[in-house]
């Protein structure tokens, strides 16, 4: 299970234009990418996952993904009933500087980037019509028209999202509502707080009062991953976070994020993410 994509590699943008998938096994593992994902599904059912969250796939929205945050789809597809969707990756460094002469959509996309966000599924209706004309205007390369092109789309597609969340309508339209979680969601968040111990199911099952075989059935059942690869993907992911942003020492973000050795830690790493975590810190320091 290689876990971390780095999608966006020497490019300011990945784009994917109405990208179909006709068979019963649409949906990715768990993953994170340094990029700002924005994934438009024109058609489909099933679920997304973004961290302990479990959202329902549904047609005309838009769902956002922040650098480095774990998420996952499960789209349930047929050829009757195909996954159709549209993705835009962004470098958020390179594009922020072209949103300066609008402030209050700056500031909303520092919000998409970087801010804890209540939600992340935004109902945004029909809009075909505007990646269908981004796609005639983009001709694959990564130039100064593109990337001009990509940053109109960008715009659009963050006043979308601002006009479709709740903070723009009525508070009686949002006010706080508790909702039941599954088990799945449930084991997530107890991961949160203990992925970085040592892990083991009983302990987990116990805290859920519920047995091992029942909770890793549903586990899988509603995420495609056994409890021990999402533990070991959360791992990971805190590990990017620390060589991206801290000069801390292998042996000590091994211990952190839950390895029990720095060798360890290492073969794991380069297994799942395809490069050493020094190469990793290295190449993200030069991006």
């Amino acid at each position: 299970m290689k876990f971390l994509e780095n999608v966006l590699s020497d490019k300011p943008f990945i784009w994917a234009h109405r990208n179909i998938t006709m068979d019963e096994s649409g949906f990715t593992s768990f993953h994170a990418h340094p990029g700002l994902e924005f994934l438009y599904v024109e058609q489909g059912a099933g679920h997304i996952l973004i961290d302990k969250r479990i959202m329902p796939i549904k047609a005309e929205t838009l769902y956002i993904f922040q650098p480095y945050q774990l998420h996952r789809v499960h789209a349930a597809a047929s050829e009757t009933q195909p996954y159709i969707r549209n993705v835009l990756v962004v470098d958020p460094y390179v594009f922020e500087p072209y949103l300066a002469p609008f402030p209050d959509l700056r500031s909303y996309f520092g919000k998409l980037w970087k801010e804890d966000l209540p939600s992340q599924a935004f109902d945004v209706g029909e809009m075909k019509s505007l990646y269908h004309l981004f796609h005639e205007e983009f001709k694959g390369e990564a130039d100064a028209r593109s990337i001009e092109n990509v940053a109109v789309t960008l715009l659009c597609l963050i006043r979308f999202a601002r006009n479709a969340s709740p903070e723009s309508k009525d508070a009686a339209w949002h006010k706080p509502v508790l909702r039941k979680t599954g088990l799945a969601e449930q084991a997530m968040t107890w991961l949160e707080s203990h992925f970085q111990e040592d892990f083991h199911l009983p302990d987990l099952a116990a805290q859920l009062h519920v047995s091992p075989f029942y909770l890793s059935r549903i586990f899988k059942q509603d995420t495609g991953n056994t409890i021990q690869e999402y533990v070991m993907a959360r791992r990971l992911r805190e590990a990017c976070i620390l060589l991206q942003n801290t000069d801390y020492s292998m042996t000590y973000i091994a211990e952190r994020v839950g390895f029990t050795s720095s060798s360890y830690f290492i073969h794991t790493f380069k297994k799942h993410v395809g490069i050493t975590p020094l190469q990793y810190r290295k190449q993200g320091r030069h991006m």
